[in-house]
């Protein structure tokens, strides 16, 4: 699940008149994200066997002004694949010039974790925000990512969690057909390093649509050994 949570991120500026605040909003609408108040998705994962292990649902709750651009946040549920257990997280997405942005530290708030039912834990989360320019062309190569989350208790470290997303790079457009429809697509591969009580190396191949976002990901492990999939099996908007 970590791995799929994975698998997603200042100064004022100047204050936007209606006009201007359309105009901007339908381009960030335009990018690799869901970026339109209502938008809803539905993400099924699937292990190396093609057995169906856990189902992601989004929806895009509001869309509003910051001193810079625009902020979307969106509501996370995931559950396992009967629907049930149900863990829910809200992050954001903000779109700011001609990128849209990610931030990674919302993306495992100490709210959402198991930290919400230890209220002597102490929990400090730090981290960027993952990049995506509006327009993606192949060969292109974008920023790292990281964030860490470090959890103690009256003054002692518990656990911590480190992850680094590296080599991103832009390596052609497809056109991906899945449960929720056919979608043209740029395609896209990063490694993320993950070290919590164990360490893990995960290669990943991803196709993004432009005002959808994710609509298949394939991970890998270091010796390119395919470990699991996540398709889009639902999207409204």
């Amino acid at each position: 699940m970590k791995k799929i949570l994975i698998l997603h991120f200042v100064a004022a500026l100047l204050l936007f008149t209606t006009s201007t605040s359309i105009a901007q909003t339908s381009a960030c609408e335009n990018g690799y994200m869901a970026f339109k108040e209502g938008v809803s998705m539905e993400l099924t994962h699937f292990d190396k066997k093609g057995k169906a292990t856990a189902i992601t649902k989004q929806k895009v709750l509001e869309v509003s002004d910051v001193a810079d651009g625009f902020k979307a946040t969106i509501e996370m549920e995931n559950t396992d694949e009967k629907g049930k257990r149900p863990s829910t997280n809200n992050y954001d997405i903000t779109c700011k010039g001609n990128s849209v942005f990610i931030d990674m530290r919302s993306m495992l708030r100490p709210e959402s974790s198991y930290a919400a039912n230890q209220p002597d834990m102490e929990v400090e989360i730090t981290g960027d925000a993952m990049e995506f320019p509006m327009e993606l062309t192949p060969g292109q190569t974008l920023p790292d990512g990281n964030m860490e989350m470090k959890t103690s208790m009256n003054g002692m470290k518990i656990m911590g969690i480190k992850l680094n997303v590296t080599n991103r790079k832009v390596e052609g457009m497809e056109t991906i057909t899945t449960p929720a429809g056919t979608f043209e697509c740029v395609r896209m591969t990063q490694d993320t390093d993950m070290q919590a009580i164990f360490k893990m190396n995960v290669k990943t191949t991803t196709w993004y649509a432009k005002g959808v976002g994710m609509v298949k990901t394939e991970n890998y492990d270091k010796n390119g050994k395919l470990e699991g999939t996540t398709v889009l099996t639902k999207f409204q908007q």
